[in-house]
């Protein structure tokens, strides 16, 4: 049992990353005993064990895009520690539908592609809500009051109760909400966020910005012969078929040699922060 940070640190490099299949996935396609690949349970957690590392050790994280702009031209920046890829979830990049089509075994390519976009098309409505409430989400939360940053500086709970109050949260916070109430306010961004992905709709970018994760669920559960999980008792999770698919999915990119580059360039871009030749 591993009591230490140090002690789960095994190996030069290690990578936390946000669920199973990201792990399953990477752990497969990169096949390098050199990278320990770890869980961290959702971007949040990603960051904290990235931040909390013990110092000389090479630790970094790798997360979904989500809403944000990916920050892949930062990827070689010694102050960047948490890479996002350049997809909304990193089931975005298993939707590769030829390899899609090989593990079906009936079903074409082409066929496969367009039910994933008839589906991405009934999402759109939720994918816009969702954006929208990401923006305000952000700025809401925006000057969340921090910790005190001295352990011994508040002396009373008087003191507790002043640096409470005179964060300047509470009326910036107001302001937001007073703002984000308003009809008037909010659809502007419901109208840009319709806009921009009713674009990604129109060309392939629907495939990187709606969400991997549902689309990738969907075709598991539509397409015949992609499901393979066996219905046994105890009937298995959802989440565990679309986990066994993601292995299947990845083992076969690596077998024929079509792993999304992003995968490359990310195990290189790791490799050299970590020192690694």
């Amino acid at each position: 049992m591993k009591t230490t940070l140090r002690e789960l640190y095994r190996g030069p490099l290690t990578v936390w990353v946000e669920d199973r299949v990201t792990h399953a996935v990477l752990t497969d396609v990169w096949g390098d005993p050199q990278i320990n690949v770890l869980v961290g349970d959702g971007k949040a957690g990603v960051t904290h064990m990235v931040n909390a590392s013990p110092p000389g050790l090479h630790v970094y994280g790798v997360v979904d895009r989500d809403f944000e702009d990916d920050n892949a031209a930062k990827w070689t920046s010694p102050g960047c520690r948490v890479l996002r890829l350049p997809a909304h979830e990193i089931e975005n990049l298993l939707l590769d539908f030829d390899v899609l089509a090989s593990l079906s075994g009936s079903e074409p390519a082409a066929r496969i592609r367009k039910l994933a976009h008839d589906h991405a098309q009934k999402m759109r409505f939720w994918m816009i809500c969702c954006r929208v409430l990401w923006d305000m989400q952000r700025d809401l939360g925006k000057g969340f009051p921090e910790r005190p940053p001295n352990p011994t500086g508040l002396q009373s709970l008087d003191e507790v109760k002043r640096y409470l109050e005179n964060s300047a949260y509470w009326s910036e916070h107001g302001v937001a909400w007073q703002r984000w109430r308003q009809g008037g306010v909010r659809s502007p961004w419901i109208d840009a966020a319709c806009n921009e992905l009713q674009k990604h709709l129109d060309n392939d970018e629907w495939i990187r910005s709606f969400s991997g994760k549902e689309i990738f669920r969907f075709l598991r559960s539509n397409v015949s012969g992609l499901d393979r999980t066996p219905a046994r008792p105890p009937q298995p999770s959802s989440s565990e078929r679309d986990l066994n698919l993601a292995k299947a999915i990845a083992r076969m990119m690596r077998e024929v040699g079509s792993s999304p580059p992003v995968f490359v360039e990310l195990r290189q871009v790791l490799r050299k922060k970590a020192g690694l030749t």
